[in-house]
This record gives structure tokens, C-alpha cells and sequence, in this order.
């Protein structure tokens, strides 16, 4: 066996099968190359450790009356890969088999006998997946295209009754010039310049299908536009006329204000039991929903004109409750 393939048979040995609590004794080394029907000395396999810890590998000998070896440290730390799995575990973009082959990649970033924590870590509650498979790809090519400065062409769906797929449009392409992807409530959205609308609109990833980068130049974004002050004014990504809105909260609501339109939001104590914040935010049912959350431990104070569109629609809300 050539010295090379050797090495990396005892570095890939390591890495696999050697933690802090189970190292491997140079004995077992050498009979495992004995297995694999090569031959190797206890000196020859001490002198190519020392040359992987020469070479930046992270090797810990134990020197007693034998000596033993295990990898002390990865690219990744076993709480960080906890973190990573979980991530995508709950992630409701990833699809569920996409979900279990990237933690099965991940997870063979740790030793065997961390894996199986690993596993078992992940697997405490149910989690909703989209049924999308292509999402992973189309993040994928949105990347491309914003990097190429290129337009995408892609079918955008809606949902039946009866829970069947409709395409919007009639099936025709939306055409965008995508400029970044926002992460919010458990989604991907995407944000660009859409032709049909002369506009910049958000869309959510897991409603696209059948993407494709195309050979033309994207609309460039302008010097002015700011994508996270962007994200911040619209809740839960829907759209809706842009306005400033004061909110009159009581002061324990402060943490969810912060949550939703971020520390620089403008705000000002009214007396020892609230506070108004003045946010930016889409004024749609769906910012309106938001308040509405709170059960009145935040409400709108104005302007008169959104003041009274919330009204209305809780009036429409009271009348269309059965009797």
C-alpha cells in the first residue's frame, strides 16, 4: 500500500469512528489494515499521525502504556451541528426527503457515535413540509441570477378549494429581476422588479415553479432601495399601500414592535402604561391581522383614514359570524 492511500485511510478512520470518549489504539489500527488484507507497523502508523498533526489535523494522542488516537476537533463543533440540523429540521421551505438527506450530510461531519445523538436530537416533533421539491434548486437559481444580474422567468400557483395547484395568470411567466431572497415566518420570499406590474413585488419561493434564468439583462435595483428597510415595513411579506402608522401600545408590547419593524423603530412614552411607536408597514388585512393579534394591547392611533379601514374590517368580520 502506497503511503499516501494509507494516510488517507487512517485520517478518513479517524474522522469517522474517533471522539473524546472513543479513541482507537494504534494495535487497532494495524489490524485493520491487516482486514484490509495491507500491512502496516505500529511505527509506520505513528509516524503518519504525526504527519497529519503537522499538516493542521486536529489529532490527540494518549500516551500510555499504549498509545491511542482520536480526532479532537472538526470543521464543525457538536452544539453547532445541533444547530445547523434543527435548522433545517424545522426549516418549512426544505422538503422532508431533502430535509433527511441533509442531515444525514451533516451529521456525517461528526464521528459515528456523535451521529446517533445527532439523530436522535432531531427527530421531537412533527414539523409541516412543503410539498414543493424544486425549492432547494430555485433558491439555487435566484442566486445565480442576481450574481449574473439576469431576469427570471418562472409559473407562479395558487391553490384550489379542493387543494389542486392553479397558475396564476393563466400560466403565463412572470418576468422579475430578482434582487435579494428574505427568510420571514418560516419562508423564503423574493424580491424584485416585476415587468407586468412596473413595480418591485415580493414573492414567496415555495409558490414558484418551473424557474429559469433568461438571457436578459436585469432591471437594476435603485441607488435608493434598501431590502431590509424594505423587509421591515412589509408584515409577513404581503402587499399593500406603504404608510406611516403610529401604534399605541402598552409598554410589554415593546418586544413584539422590535420583533416585527426592527430597534430603529420611532417611538415615545404617552404615560407610565404605553408608549407609541411610529412604524412604516403596508396597510393591508394582513397588517391589520397583526394588530389584531394583540387583543387590543396595541391598537392603531392613526392616521384616521387606517384607523377607520381596521374598523371596517372588523365590523365585516362581526357581521359575517354566525348567529
Amino acid at each position: 500500500m502506497r503511503n499516501k492511500q494509507r494516510l488517507l485511510r487512517i485520517l478518513r478512520y479517524l474522522y469517522e469512528n474517533t471522539d473524546e470518549n472513543h479513541p482507537v489504539k494504534t494495535s487497532e489500527l494495524v489490524e485493520m489494515f491487516s482486514d484490509q488484507n495491507a500491512h502496516a507497523r505500529r511505527k509506520t502508523i505513528q509516524d503518519d499521525i504525526r504527519i497529519l498533526e503537522k499538516e493542521g489535523y486536529d489529532i490527540e494522542t494518549i500516551r500510555s502504556y499504549y498509545y491511542a488516537y482520536y480526532m479532537r476537533s472538526r470543521e464543525f463543533e457538536l452544539p453547532e451541528l445541533k444547530l445547523l440540523i434543527d435548522a433545517v429540521s424545522s426549516s418549512r421551505f426544505i422538503t422532508k426527503d431533502k430535509s433527511e438527506e441533509l442531515i444525514e450530510k451533516l451529521s456525517g461531519l461528526a464521528s459515528k457515535y456523535q451521529a446517533e445523538k445527532l439523530v436522535r436530537h432531531i427527530y421531537t416533533a412533527e414539523r409541516l413540509k412543503p410539498g414543493n421539491e424544486n425549492i432547494y434548486y430555485i433558491v439555487d437559481q435566484i442566486v445565480d441570477a442576481i450574481n449574473e444580474e439576469k431576469k427570471v422567468a418562472f409559473k407562479y400557483f395558487d391553490y384550489t378549494p379542493k387543494k389542486e395547484k392553479v397558475l396564476r395568470r393563466g400560466g403565463e411567466d412572470y418576468i422579475v429581476s430578482p434582487y435579494g431572497l428574505i427568510w420571514d415566518d418560516n419562508h423564503y420570499y423574493m424580491i424584485g422588479y416585476f415587468d407586468h406590474k412596473e413595480r418591485i413585488t415580493t414573492f414567496r419561493v415555495d409558490r414558484v415553479s418551473t424557474l429559469g434564468v433568461i438571457d436578459e439583462p436585469a432591471i437594476p435595483r435603485p441607488d435608493d432601495f434598501d431590502i431590509n428597510d424594505y423587509a421591515q415595513s412589509r408584515v409577513n411579506m404581503f402587499s399593500g399601500e406603504l404608510q406611516e402608522v403610529v401604534l399605541q401600545c402598552e409598554n410589554e408590547m415593546m418586544k413584539s414592535v422590535i420583533d416585527q419593524f426592527g430597534e430603529d423603530v420611532e417611538s415615545e412614552p404617552v404615560n407610565r402604561d404605553f408608549f407609541r411607536a411610529t412604524v412604516k408597514a403596508n396597510v393591508s388585512q394582513t397588517f391589520f391581522a397583526w394588530v389584531f393579534r394583540f387583543n387590543g394591547r396595541i391598537w392603531i392611533h392613526g392616521p384616521a383614514d387606517v384607523r377607520e379601514q381596521y374598523r371596517e374590517m372588523l365590523q365585516r368580520l362581526q357581521d359575517q359570524l354566525p348567529l
